[in-house]
């Protein structure tokens, strides 16, 4: 079998297991596409475009993290590798986006696992610390938040000073994990944007320290989650840090479908565009180098002969 008709196959399959994957999630729950046929079309619409926001933050800090793996991808490969591990990573087992993309780039760009893993931990460290703090913002407020923050931002600076850094610390890339945390920073406060809207949508007006509560304890979820979307598992956290964000049950559940719904919507698209673009002759090994190192070398012999 050619190489050519082995990567049309492979793509076809992957286009079926994705649509397939698609119609599984909406007959098992037809309700999250319920729900949307209840919102008005602005705020369906704002909901799409404030995902487009997030999977930007996505590309972010994707870009950052493989700054720290001395890696740069063009911007048409890490978007369409950000879209694809994004479709994996929902319907996927275990939240399989990462093991997919480290896959991917090991293959491709030949980058040591070790490094990737290193650099994703502390992505989820950074995810980690701003979803804990505003889970704070509870006991701190949103003025403390902003002021935890902005001493974040400025600790790389303080860093660079000579009187701060001790001599065998020079070496490290403080301007690409700051770059990291700024990104990861830029996802979660845009999560938490894209809940205070869902939320004000099914319900009464809340203010901004309970959405972002909401979103931290939301976003915990996520770490042990083992469903498709953290179905189960985000609620029970909800649920669980209710006497700090004080959202009703029916609220946190008509969210949560809504938030489904239009994940899975926003996920479609996706799907469309990606294959639309012909993903698989972008997100394949890099032929074109290893015949330039062959005819090389075929000259080179030839040459000797």
């Amino acid at each position: 079998m050619s190489r050519k008709l082995l990567r049309s196959l492979l793509a076809a399959s992957v286009l079926i297991v994705t649509t397939a994957a698609f119609a599984y999630y909406l007959s098992h729950h037809p309700e999250a596409i319920g729900q949307l046929r209840q919102l008005p079309p602005m705020t369906l619409v704002t909901l799409l475009l404030l995902y487009c926001l997030f999977l930007v933050a996505l590309t972010w800090i994707q870009r950052a993290t493989l700054a720290l793996c001395d890696i740069t991808l063009g911007r048409k490969e890490s978007l369409l590798l950000v879209m694809y591990s994004s479709i994996i990573n929902f319907f996927g087992p275990l939240q399989s986006g990462p093991a997919f993309r480290a896959a991917y780039l090991k293959r491709r760009h030949n980058v040591k696992l070790k490094n990737y893993t290193l650099a994703t931990l502390l992505y989820y460290v950074f995810y980690a610390i701003f979803s804990g703090l505003f889970i704070m913002t509870y006991f701190v407020g949103l003025w403390g938040l902003l002021a935890i923050i902005a001493v974040i931002a400025l600790t790389p600076l303080l860093l660079r000073n000579p009187r701060f850094m001790p001599a065998r610390f020079h070496n490290l890339r403080l301007e690409h994990i700051g770059q990291l945390a700024a990104a990861t920073l830029a996802q979660v406060s845009t999560l938490a944007v894209i809940f205070y809207v869902e939320l004000s949508s099914v319900g009464r007006h809340i203010a901004a320290i309970p959405a972002l509560i909401y979103t931290g304890a939301a976003n915990f979820a996520l770490f042990v989650s083992v469903t498709p979307g953290a179905i189960g598992f985000r609620e029970s956290f909800l649920v669980f840090s209710q006497r700090l964000h004080h959202i009703v049950n029916d609220q946190i559940v008509s969210a949560s479908l809504i938030d489904r719904g239009i994940y899975v919507v926003f996920l479609g698209l996706l799907a469309l565009f990606v294959f639309g673009l012909h993903a698989q002759n972008y997100l394949k090994p890099d032929t074109s180098e290893e015949a330039r190192i062959t005819a090389k070398a075929v000259a080179k012999q030839s040459g000797k002969s």
